[in-house]
């Protein structure tokens, strides 16, 4: 795990290079959600965890721009390292993505007076999340499998089909609507035992897909 940690470093160096296209397109896609779902703080919760998904493709693309599988193949650089550690990059890049969503909505919650529960902002930060995970984790061992040129195609298909969840936490008082759903369950223990439950689903995912893509990886020719 040191070397995967290692190689996880390499790649956030590696993002520097684009770090502000990044960081640019982030605020953008956070703005327009927050503005379009009339300024409701849900939004950065159900939003910005799902940004680590658009960011996908970077680092296969600069591997095959400057033939990094080549490099990596004459290095002592196991395939078992770069699956790992990109996977954990990934990850760091998910968590990071989830504890801003959090301090974002409660930020926007306080500047604007606005209400809203925090255990909701939590269970919809963790869902949203967990659904950036599940497509995180289905197109990395694609990636790994066929490499970016053979399919950009998985970076466009699971937006088109699991953003609906992201457009109707945008809408005007979904926060209180959710919280409808559940009359009188928003309780600490319910809160800690969804959140609990989205936290294994999301290890799972992770663990799962480090496993398919190595085996995937493993039997790419370059």
């Amino acid at each position: 795990m040191t070397s995967a940690t290692r190689f996880a470093r390499l790649e956030l160096a590696s993002a520097q290079v684009s770090a502000r296209q990044m960081i640019i397109l982030a605020v953008m896609i956070a703005m327009m959600s927050w503005i379009s779902g009339s300024q409701e703080p849900i939004a950065f919760a159900a939003v910005v965890p799902m940004l680590p998904i658009f960011f996908v493709s970077y680092p296969f693309l600069a591997d095959e721009r400057g033939r990094h599988d080549l490099l990596y193949a004459t290095l002592p650089i196991r395939r078992r390292t770069v699956v790992w550690g990109r996977h954990l990059y990934f990850l760091a890049m998910t968590f990071v993505a989830l504890l801003a969503a959090v301090a974002l909505t409660v930020a926007i919650t306080l500047g604007t007076g606005r209400s809203v529960d925090i255990g909701i902002v939590v269970v919809v930060a963790l869902t949203a999340a967990a659904v950036a995970s599940l497509l995180l984790t289905i197109q990395l061992p694609v990636l790994f499998g066929l490499g970016f040129a053979k399919s950009r195609w998985i970076v466009v298909v699971p937006l088109i089909i699991c953003g609906a969840p992201v457009v109707l936490a945008q809408l005007p008082g979904m926060g209180d609507r959710l919280t409808g759903l559940w009359p009188g369950a928003l309780t600490p223990e319910w809160v800690l035992a969804v959140s609990a439950g989205l936290t294994a689903v999301i290890i799972v995912l992770w663990i799962a897909s480090a496993f398919v893509s190595l085996r995937l990886y493993a039997k790419r020719q370059f």
